[in-house]
């Protein structure tokens, strides 16, 4: 019996967002062994190829709050006191034994000035980029409540444009407005904020087409697009002597997203509609054994997973420093480190879940 068969979570959010959670992991540790090998070689493409894959993560976790926090009925105090308890409590818990982590794993004192540039600008970037996320939700919920699809619409409509405008052409004129008013433009009409209205939208939105033809047009975007930001990272890398690739917020990285957003969904659907079939066999593996279990439970763990693999890949850096060369290892280890990365994460984040004190700093929920 799956996690499911009594449950009220809907499968494909907790799909998406353990998946999220591994795509950021990815992230970390595909760059850590790209920056063992020269910019252009061939170990070197090997591993930033994971890393152009991995780029979904996080606007898979802004869509997942937008499809589930967007156009509901909520007490704004209330709603304030649940997200930011949430996130800050094990977000200054963290935050205050990384240095110590980083001195043990490297040897190197810190100044406050290191110390606020790793919790505000590296690291844990993307707690402050949440945090802005979610003071901007209630007001965006009060938009979309108003408007509904229509106002979601003309909001990614203006999104999407302005991200191909101000992030893709790069027309002289807007460069020189963006230089002027760069807070205006790029991160309020193409920043982070499009992903919460896009999950929404992804998750209401009815298509014309079958569950079937709208997994195969998911599969499509996630690969043609994938394939696209490779290529990209590819040719533009050795010209700049560094990784480039599409990063959060261009189209290209964003048509990935919406891409396996789309499959896993509508995938979903499609299985629970027609039962006797070789994809349902599949799609029964997933839910309605103990993999349900264990996606729920990287689901329930993703925000204290973020926060904690940071301890696991920092020590790695101090065994492939002093040990056995990790990270210069041949790239096809990297689903190897990856999955060990993971599952410490998670086990220190489900420990901590299970004990009465040490519960409020996990992240799990």
């Amino acid at each position: 019996m799956g996690a499911y068969d009594n449950s009220k979570r809907i499968f494909y959010y907790d799909v998406l967002r353990a998946l999220a959670i591994i795509l950021v992991i990815l992230s970390h540790t595909a760059k850590q062994f790209s920056y063992t090998r020269p910019v252009g070689t061939l170990g070197w493409f090997g591993a930033v190829a994971f890393q152009d894959v991995a780029v979904m993560g996080v606007p898979i976790f802004l869509m997942i709050s937008g499809a589930l926090l967007l156009n509901r009925n909520y007490d704004l105090k209330d709603f304030l006191k649940r997200r930011f308890s949430r996130i800050l409590i094990p977000f200054v818990f963290w935050a205050l034994l990384h240095p110590f982590l980083f001195m043990l794993c490297f040897g190197s004192p810190w100044t406050l000035h290191e110390y606020i540039d790793i919790i505000a600008t590296k690291e844990y970037w993307f707690v402050w980029m949440l945090i802005g996320a979610y003071l901007l939700m209630p007001i965006l919920n009060s938009f979309i409540k108003q408007y509904d699809l229509e106002g979601v619409g003309y909001l990614l409509i203006l999104w999407f444009v302005f991200m191909i405008i101000l992030k893709d052409l790069k027309i002289d004129f807007f460069t020189v407005l963006v230089s002027a008013h760069s807070l205006g433009w790029t991160e309020i009409f193409a920043g982070y904020f499009g992903y919460l209205p896009l999950g929404y939208y992804l998750s209401v939105k009815k298509f014309r087409f079958s569950d079937r033809q709208m997994y195969l047009i998911g599969l499509a975007l996630l690969i043609i697009f994938t394939i696209i930001n490779i290529r990209y990272t590819f040719i533009a890398s050795p010209k700049a002597h560094t990784l480039v690739y599409y990063g959060y917020r261009r189209v290209v990285s964003t048509l990935q997203a919406i891409g396996l957003f789309l499959f896993i969904k509508y995938f979903s659907q499609y299985c629970e509609e027609n039962k006797d079939n070789i994809k349902n066999k599949i799609y029964s593996f997933f839910k309605d054994t103990f993999m349900s279990t264990i996606i729920l439970s990287i689901s329930v763990c993703s925000y204290g997973m973020f926060l904690t693999h940071y301890f696991i890949v920092y020590p790695l850096s101090w065994v492939n420093k002093n040990v056995t060369h990790v990270y210069s290892l041949n790239p096809l280890y990297i689903p190897v480190v990856l999955l060990f990365i993971v599952f410490v994460s998670w086990l220190i984040t489900f420990i901590f879940s299970k004990i009465p004190v040490l519960k409020y700093f996990s992240g799990a929920n």
